[in-house]
């Protein structure tokens, strides 16, 4: 199915190279086989308030979906966004966004204050989160993940069996897993793929 690209801010269409414009098209019909899915603006979803006291956001997304199980429940949202990054040219700093990457958020039904959930070798990715939340939740069943958290009961209120099978199961440890009060952000932090929409997609679903 051909997505209108009308209904998006213009502007924002000569972002894309064709070649990106192609791979849009090809993960929204293999979403669209699978879920009710379609075209929302990034006001609708929870992005502004998953990132509201940020000073820079990790990434600036340009196209949201808003998506639904084929009984329109379990909903959640994805977005393509542009990895952000700077280059400086002489004295100026400038931004670059030559890369696109797919994340997606799920509000939760309860307030779980922070968690952050990340594999284990990715612990010095995380080494700055540890100064802000010095809660380290430890579990035998988890131990080749860092659980850190403002709430430890509500982590492990949380990370319930299914939720846990559902994480350790998940093919790309690579994953990056952030709650922020009632809001879930979910993401593979590489490009973007056919593969990482199916399989964020299918973890939103379930979680």
């Amino acid at each position: 199915m051909e997505l209108d690209f009308r209904k998006l801010n213009a502007d924002k269409l000569f972002d894309f190279s064709k070649e990106q414009e192609q791979l849009i098209f090809d993960i929204y019909d293999r979403l669209f086989v699978m879920y009710d899915i379609s075209v929302v603006t990034i006001e609708d979803s929870p992005f502004q308030t998953f990132n509201s006291g940020e000073e820079k956001s990790l990434f600036s997304p340009k196209i949201c979906y808003f998506i639904t199980d084929e009984n329109k429940e379990n909903p959640f949202h994805l977005f393509i966004v542009s990895k952000i990054g700077t280059t400086v040219k002489g004295a100026r700093t400038t931004a670059l966004y030559d890369s696109l990457q797919i994340w997606g958020m799920k509000k939760l039904n309860e307030d779980l204050g922070y968690i952050s959930i990340n594999k284990k070798k990715w612990a010095d990715k995380i080494a700055g989160i540890l100064s802000r939340f010095n809660i380290n939740f430890n579990d035998s069943d988890f131990k080749d993940f860092y659980v850190l958290a403002s709430d430890k009961y509500k982590a492990t209120a949380f990370l319930n069996t299914e939720r846990k099978e559902l994480i350790k199961k998940f093919p790309d440890g690579d994953f990056r897993l952030e709650i922020k009060n009632n809001i879930l952000l979910f993401g593979i932090p590489k490009n973007l793929s056919e593969k990482n929409a199916y399989l964020i997609a299918e973890f939103l679903q379930k979680v």
